[in-house]
């Protein structure tokens, strides 16, 4: 019974948060009131700082070593989103995996359009290395168009053949910005959040003036991804996006990059946030899946040589 509720709930506030002609700073109002309350573990101290100069959250275990580290990049479609909002997920993802969660406030679109999110993640990753985190003890995590931004980085890292993070782990990612994306081409009946129009003016906000041909072209669904760290995706069969991820995973295959994806039936676009069952166990997959590689035995940095 809780399931529907919370589907029922999400549906609601989507309505309410976009209304039929999202105004995104009244959006962003009303999706940081609707998650005043939103709460860590007990055991995860929140505070706020900063990396690169980019403004940022940090959840901690409360017995964390010192060793590991996730940047966590939050979804929302480029344009609303904060750190607050996904800290039942950031707070869960910390107590799991006992480290500390960098849970960045990249700027958003359309007041800053692509490239800023992806620069200003470029940058907090950099500035956490060079606090002495190790490259190898890092998991870069997102949600929505936070694991597009994951992906991002790697690619920008490999190119610039700086040392990769760990692992990358993607929940319910943003991985076609095209007109091609399963958004567009789906039976959205039972995804409570999204919607085919709301993701085109997520793009429009992100990608102003930005033609079919280039947003190809930056989509993570056709870049070459050999080379990367591995990739720990989740993605859940009502989500409008969960076609783009099993698209996705078939690319991985193709070019025999490393993917671990773990498709969630009967649930929605990054269900990882609501207060369920289902939610914690996916959080738990994930962060097993992530412990197993951030923690290896390992001598060397792999970079993008």
């Amino acid at each position: 019974m809780l399931i529907p509720l919370l589907r029922f709930g999400s549906r609601v506030m989507a309505a309410w948060w976009f209304g039929p002609a999202p105004d995104w700073p009244r959006v962003r109002a009303r999706a940081r009131a609707s998650t005043r309350s939103a709460r860590a573990p007990r055991n995860v101290s929140v505070t706020t700082g900063e990396l690169g100069g980019v403004p940022a959250e940090i959840l901690t275990s409360a017995d964390s070593p010192d060793e590991t580290a996730v940047l966590y990049l939050h979804g929302s479609g480029f344009v609303i989103g904060a750190p607050r909002m996904v800290r039942p997920l950031t707070g869960a993802l910390a107590a799991a995996l006992n480290t500390t969660v960098y849970a960045l406030d990249y700027r958003l679109a359309p007041e800053h359009p692509h490239p800023a999110a992806i620069e200003d993640t470029v940058a907090a990753y950099l500035a956490l290395v060079e606090r002495g985190v190790r490259p190898d003890r890092i998991a870069v995590v997102g949600d929505s168009a936070g694991g597009t931004l994951a992906v991002d980085l790697a690619l920008r890292l490999r190119d610039d053949r700086l040392p990769f993070p760990a692992v990358l782990g993607m929940i319910c990612p943003v991985l076609d910005l095209s007109a091609a994306s399963s958004a567009f081409h789906c039976d959205a009946r039972r995804e409570p959040l999204l919607t085919a129009e709301l993701m085109r003016q997520f793009m429009d906000a992100y990608l102003p003036h930005v033609p079919e041909d280039r947003r190809r072209e930056l989509s993570p669904i056709y870049r070459d991804i050999t080379g990367l760290p591995p990739v720990v995706m989740h993605s859940a069969t009502d989500d409008i996006l969960s076609g783009d991820a099993r698209r996705f995973a078939d690319h991985a295959a193709k070019l025999g990059a490393p993917l671990r994806h773990r498709e969630y039936r009967g649930l929605w676009h990054v269900f990882h946030a609501m207060p369920m069952k289902p939610a914690r166990e996916a959080v738990d997959d994930l962060a097993t899946a992530l412990g197993s590689v951030l923690r290896a035995p390992r001598t060397d940095y792999r970079s993008g040589q």
